[in-house]
């Protein structure tokens, strides 16, 4: 990419004040000041432990040829050998946003971008509306928890929404490689930071809300106030056409939601008796799969999924949904349902003997785990045995709740060790067993554990085999909590730990898998540090100074300029493209009409 030039880069911004030539060219754009090459764009942004504004002349010292802040200090000149060019604006956390989108040539417009939040689902619910689109023969990327993926291009990532510039450069490479659809996590941690800003979604689609990272937003209210804003805001200034959302009106924030957006909509319920346009009218569902039939604005119909448990319909009347709102018709729906791919760590099931149901699944939180919990019980004849745990340095509240949950919902109980960072283990065990001892349980010395009893085990190794060892024909075992991740953190230490690498093993009588040194952020750390991995909601906050990629005072993605982007044909063009499949439709302008 060519470099651009800093009036066209700052295109759309409310611009306060300003200096300099905005007519010199720019050869990239970054918030990380160690990451400045010669003739960069620095924007200063502020977090909640640093303040970029402080890194400015180490930017000018790099060769930043231009600065993006928000305030500008006579001192910040005297300490520079160079008089640099600035723009300053209100807030630099929504204009490195826009000016990444500038950048990299407005990608998402050229793209048909399908966005789900939420608290928990949004995985699987991009993982659906994916398979439905790959069943359409279109060409889909993906970004989210597990990382992003389009064509051979397979990344994890440290957030599950990337930081603004890394997510434009995402969606820029995508587009490059005929990317025509793109489905993606919407974090709630990444709409208060305003990483999304200048994403154009066709279609965005929530699924639920319940308690979580209270650690990070100050209430639930916040935390609800954020996860609005894909549609107050990143929906409402989209430049798609035929904006729509998916909202599941089972939850209680579903219609508040509904009022926030005012725009047309798609609404879903499990509940028969519902008025919402797709509905879960009857559902057979049992450990190997699930038959389902709904009601949808184009008639009843009958699907089946590999996917299980009452909690996973609501997932797919999201992503039917969110598929019917771009277009696609019933035959892809079905076909993409069927040919779903396993989901790592949600509800994934381990081995193939048929006397052992272990599963593996990401439910960190009470409310998912409950869910799974309440979707399992009918499905499993004799006894659930859950491991589980909670992570340190999070959200201390939920902690009890989780074991609350557990207690109400599962039979056997071991208490281990889920990413513990800075804090002691046994300290968490405590909070959680509370949750236990409040609804009755009791802890237990015994090897064979009875009915509504626990024991701790910290080594989450042991804790995995104890379980399976324990369980019998008749019993599934669920170990709850890190699902996909494949990383344990400790306070001195990052271990390469994989749940269901863990679990195969054990079932399977072979040795633990061996340890791996490969993976980003394995190995020694200091107590002070902000390990590498997934979680839910990005649980740290500026993309500035908060990654969970290192720690460091200022965590960012820097780009610098490659190859020039190739003419593209607009959104219009590729939702009128001819489709030698006769059973896909055209977007419809309401499809609940």
């Amino acid at each position: 990419m060519t470099g651009k030039t800093l009036n066209r880069i700052i295109d759309g911004l409310a611009i306060t004040d300003r200096r300099g030539r905005l007519d010199q060219n720019i050869s990239g754009i970054t918030a990380d000041s160690r990451m400045v090459e010669e003739g960069n764009l620095f924007v200063a942004v502020r977090g909640h432990n640093s303040d970029g504004h402080n890194f400015v002349e180490d930017a000018l010292k790099r060769g930043a040829s231009a600065v993006l802040a928000e305030e500008w200090s006579s001192e910040t000149d005297k300490g520079s050998t160079k008089k640099a060019d600035v723009v300053l604006v209100p807030n630099t956390k929504k204009a490195v946003a826009i000016t990444a989108a500038n950048y990299f040539g407005q990608p998402s417009e050229k793209l048909l971008l399908a966005g789900v939040t939420g608290t928990n689902g949004k995985t699987t619910v991009s993982f659906i509306t994916e398979s439905i689109m790959r069943a359409a023969s279109r060409k889909v990327g993906i970004i989210g928890t597990l990382g992003y993926r389009y064509g051979d291009v397979l990344a994890t990532g440290t957030h599950t929404t990337p930081d603004a510039i890394s997510l434009q450069k995402t969606l820029s490479e995508m587009k490059e490689e005929g990317v025509t659809h793109v489905v993606m996590e919407v974090s709630s941690h990444a709409l208060a930071q305003e990483r999304v800003a200048g994403v154009h979604f066709k279609v965005a689609g929530f699924t639920n809300l319940s308690q979580d990272h209270l650690d990070y937003h100050k209430d639930l209210e916040e935390y609800f106030n954020a996860k609005s804003r894909l549609f107050s805001d990143v929906l409402r200034k989209s430049r798609a056409r035929g904006r729509m959302a998916i909202v599941n009106v089972d939850d209680p924030k579903g219609e508040e939601l509904l009022k926030i957006w005012g725009g047309k909509s798609l609404r879903v319920s499990v509940d028969a008796n519902s008025d919402a346009d797709v509905v879960a009218l009857e559902r057979k569902l049992s450990l190997t799969g699930s038959e389902l039939t709904i009601k949808t604005p184009k008639g009843i119909w009958n699907l089946a999924y590999p996917l299980i448990g009452e909690h996973n319909v609501t997932n797919v009347l999201v992503g039917i949904g969110m598929a019917l709102a771009m277009g696609f018709s019933r035959a892809r729906i079905e076909k993409g349902l069927k040919q779903l791919e396993v989901i790592p760590g949600r509800m994934q099931r381990i081995g193939e003997d048929d006397n052992k149901y272990v599963f593996v699944d990401y439910a960190h939180t009470s409310d998912a785990l409950s869910k799974v919990l309440e979707s399992l019980r009918p499905l499993v004849s004799k006894r659930i045995i859950v491991v589980f745990g909670c992570g340190g340095d999070r959200d201390q509240e939920k902690r009890p709740l989780m074991g609350a949950a557990v207690a109400k919902g599962a039979d056997v109980a071991i208490v281990t060790n889920d990413n513990p960072r800075n804090e002691k283990p046994e300290d968490i065990a405590e909070a959680i067993e509370k949750g236990l001892i409040e609804n009755a349980w009791t802890a237990s010395e015994e090897e064979k554990l009875e009915n509504n009893t626990f024991v701790r085990e910290l080594d989450r190794r042991e804790a995995i085999r104890k379980a399976i060892d324990l369980s019998e024909e008749g019993d599934l075992v669920l170990i709850a909590g890190k699902g996909h991740e494949n990383t344990q953190t400790f306070s001195d230490r990052v271990e390469y730990f994989d749940d269901a690498e863990e679990s195969l093993c054990i079932l399977q009588g072979l040795p633990p898998p061996a340890p791996k040194e490969d993976i980003p952020g394995i190995g020694a750390r200091q107590p002070s540090e902000a390990p590498v991995e997934l979680e839910a909601d990005d649980i740290e906050g500026s993309d500035v100074d908060e990654s969970e990629e290192d720690g460091t005072r200022r965590a960012g993605l820097h780009v610098t300029a490659e190859v020039e982007l190739a003419a593209i044909e607009s959104v219009e063009d590729i939702e009128s493209e001819s489709d030698d499949e006769k059973d896909e439709e055209e977007p419809p302008e309401d499809p609940s009409s």
